[in-house]
């Protein structure tokens, strides 16, 4: 199977882990974005997404890519939108779902992406996914030309838990480990690539909660900032123990009014807390990938 030809290669997967060091592996920083693969040659490229389907036309600025290879290849990568604190995944969404030319037009030149290159797949006629990643990074290394939308990825050896402490203290998605022999398995998740996310924690008021089917499935979150209280949305709730405590403490710290205009909810008094962990917080104050962790 020529895998150039075809245009049917889909990612290699990551599984999640822990962070930790190890000489036969290479770490480099999680962005955030989306997957994708790229097919180039001298004057054509095509773009798709992680399950195979073309985007080409989303991301007209990309087409300049196809003078950063001299032969046919195939990339793996991230196409990310950088915001004021690095990559933007909210408006990488915007631009994802846009259908209207003009709109992806302007939104090209307004929110550009940016291909983040850390793998190659294919060069020259050659199918690269048996060789070693070291290998493959030597390909793109020497064969693949940075311009101004497209970055190849940076990575440091052995030292994992470092990378991921500063990548932590920067506000950003994460690290990925990979073993330097691992051969490119294509569409399959595997086990010696793995990513470490440097997700937050932090305690929020539990404004109420919301019953369906007599069961609590959400709790609403907020804090209090200069005597305003500032909703951060609703989390969902498991675990039965957790729902009874809830429940009993909702008895007596009821409130009539509401903290905001929304419709069947139990609001509480400003005092029971949670800890919450989360991705991040996006622009209109909603947690992303939020997981209820305990009471405070």
């Amino acid at each position: 199977m020529n895998i150039f030809k075809e245009r049917k290669a889909l990612p290699m997967l990551l599984k999640q882990g822990k962070v930790f060091d190890n000489e036969n592996y290479i770490y480099e920083m999680k962005f955030d974005g989306f997957r994708t693969i790229i097919y180039l040659d001298n004057h054509h490229i095509e773009i798709r997404s992680r399950n195979n389907k073309d985007v080409t036309k989303l991301y007209p600025e990309l087409k300049s890519l196809i003078n950063c290879s001299q032969k046919n290849c195939i990339l793996d990568g991230e196409l990310i939108v950088m915001g004021d604190n690095g990559p933007d995944f909210f408006k990488m969404q915007k631009r994802g779902r846009l259908k209207i030319a003009s709109k992806i037009k302007q939104a090209s030149i307004d929110n550009p992406v940016c291909f983040i290159a850390f793998d190659i797949l294919y060069y020259d006629k050659n199918d690269l996914t048996n060789l070693p990643l070291f290998k493959r990074k030597e390909y793109l290394d020497k064969y693949i030309k940075e311009n101004d939308y497209l970055i190849k990825t940076k990575y440091i050896k052995k030292e994992g838990k470092k990378l991921f402490n500063e990548i932590k203290k920067k506000g950003l998605e994460g690290v990925v480990a990979k073993k330097i022999d691992s051969p490119y398995l294509l569409g399959k998740r595997v086990d010696f690539w793995v990513k470490f996310k440097a997700i937050k924690e932090e305690d929020f008021f539990i404004l109420g909660y919301k019953v369906i089917n007599q069961e609590i499935k959400t709790i609403l979150i907020g804090k209090k900032l200069n005597n305003k209280i500032i909703y951060y949305g609703e989390v969902n709730f498991p675990n039965k123990d957790n729902q009874e405590y809830l429940e009993n403490y909702a008895k007596t710290n009821q409130v009539n009014k509401p903290y905001f205009p929304l419709k069947n909810i139990i609001w509480l008094k400003l005092s029971l807390k949670a800890t919450i962990r989360f991705k991040e917080v996006t622009a209109s104050n909603n947690l992303r990938h939020a997981t209820f962790m305990k009471f405070v």
